[in-house]
């Protein structure tokens, strides 16, 4: 098998991995509401909230108070928390691993160049 091949094999299975979990649904909380730990009342879970229930928190936080909590953080802590999506995490993983797929063919040029 040609060098050539081999590089562009291994990008397409990476390409194809990386759509396929993007596909694959996130889980969901068992209950699509909450009681909301600081004032009590019914909320629909939101992205923000689903992310903490995936990340193991059991107290939730509605919108309204969510907000004040916010308010009530200094400017810069504020940014920290209330600037970034619920998606953000994850954001650049496969940019890393196509990066490490590209890193033999930068090799192999390299080397077949040199």
């Amino acid at each position: 098998m040609a060098p050539e091949l081999i590089v562009g094999v291994v990008i397409a299975v990476v390409v194809i991995l990386g759509v396929i979990a993007k596909l694959i649904p996130k889980r969901q909380p068992p209950s699509p509401v909450f009681k909301c730990s600081r004032c009590g009342t019914a909320s629909r879970h939101n992205n923000r909230t689903a992310e903490a229930w995936r990340n193991g928190k059991t107290k939730f936080f509605c919108q309204s108070c969510h907000a004040q909590w916010l308010q009530s953080r200094p400017p810069q802590e504020r940014a920290s928390y209330g600037g970034r999506s619920a998606s953000s995490g994850n954001s650049g993983c496969l940019g890393v691993v196509v990066l490490f797929a590209l890193l033999p063919l930068g090799g192999w040029f390299l080397w077949s160049y040199a």
